[in-house]
């Protein structure tokens, strides 16, 4: 009996939901085809998607009707290309309209240009990149969705839009290559609507200087003018950094913060970390957010396990036994 997502359905009520939780893990068996009832994986080509099935998708693909259809608990307009049980040779770039891989393996970049009104999904898929483009480039997807997926090599890096849910997965970064900048979760700034809840991210391997922030919200300048960041939620992740590199939380700062709720997470202890007052677990630097203004709540975001279990990781990485 396999596990269902919050809110899909299944008609048999002893079925419990699984979701990421502090400490837990997703398998590959409760991502990709296992994690839906697809027994195989087909290759298939990637290829450039202008919001018509690829003919090489056969009957991997097929197209939402009238009214539009809920997919794993997210709703999907009329039109939205659905595929299914497929490994994609190539990466897929989407230029318009609507794509969502279920139960598949491949890499995808959302392009869509400002206003075109489409976007893309990946569910209970292996992916080994997703990228979604923003406004300072002239791109904009209307919604960004990764939902109980597996990166067993990489991260969701470049998500510069807006409206992006990343839910119930697990991120598993390698280190990169001399000159390269490796992160779990990756984000521009100038950027509303985020939800990153409920993930598991981690580092592989041994450090390098390559390895940043596995959730980075970096401010790196405006998009459409704005520089900040307006309802942001961090819920319920699990970090893992361990052996001494690479941030786990890179908060935004110095840019205007509004509406961000962290809330729920909690750090794995590494016996590299010596001081509890300052280690990889958040970004320590000036311009830290004020999380008691501007609708922002900063609340319950803890240590997991070792010397100092439970108790408080607050904004600017201090660890006490009281709340922030």
């Amino acid at each position: 009996m396999r596990a269902c997502s919050p809110g899909e359905g299944s008609g048999d009520e002893d079925v419990i939901p699984l979701v990421i939780t502090h400490g837990s893990q997703l398998t590959v068996s409760d991502v990709g085809p296992a994690g839906i009832g697809i027994s195989s994986f087909t290759n298939v080509p990637g290829g450039t998607f202008t919001g018509t099935a690829l003919g090489s998708w056969g009957a991997l693909s097929r197209t939402v009707g009238v009214g539009g259809e809920t997919i794993d608990g997210f709703s999907f307009p009329q039109g939205t290309i659905v595929l299914e049980g497929a490994n994609l040779t190539s990466q897929i770039t989407v230029n318009s309209g609507w794509l969502v891989l279920r139960g598949c393996k491949g890499s995808l970049l959302l392009n869509h240009p400002a206003g075109n009104g489409g976007g893309g999904a990946a569910l209970y898929s292996e992916l080994s990149a997703f990228n979604s483009v923003g406004a300072k480039d002239g791109r904009q997807p209307a919604r960004s969705i990764c939902h109980r997926c597996y990166f067993p090599h990489s991260g969701f890096e470049n998500v510069y839009s807006n409206n992006v849910t990343f839910t119930e997965s697990w991120i598993a970064v390698d280190p990169g290559s001399a000159g390269a900048h490796a992160d779990g979760i990756q984000t521009w700034g100038g950027q509303s609507y985020l939800n990153f809840s409920r993930n598991r991210l981690q580092w592989n391997g041994a450090w390098n200087s390559t390895q940043s922030g596995l959730i980075a919200m970096y401010s790196d300048g405006s998009q459409s003018g704005f520089s900040g960041y307006d309802q942001i939620t961090l819920q319920d992740n699990y970090f893992v950094v361990g052996l001494g590199g690479g941030i786990a939380l890179h908060a935004p700062m110095g840019v205007a913060v509004t509406n961000m709720v962290v809330t729920g997470n909690r750090w794995a202890w590494s016996p590299d970390f010596g001081d509890p007052n300052y280690t990889p677990a958040v970004y320590r630097g000036s311009g830290v957010a004020n999380y008691k203004t501007g609708g922002n709540a900063w609340s319950n975001n803890r240590w997991a396990d070792g010397p100092s279990a439970n108790q408080f990781l607050l904004p600017d990485n201090r660890t006490r036994s009281t709340d922030y």
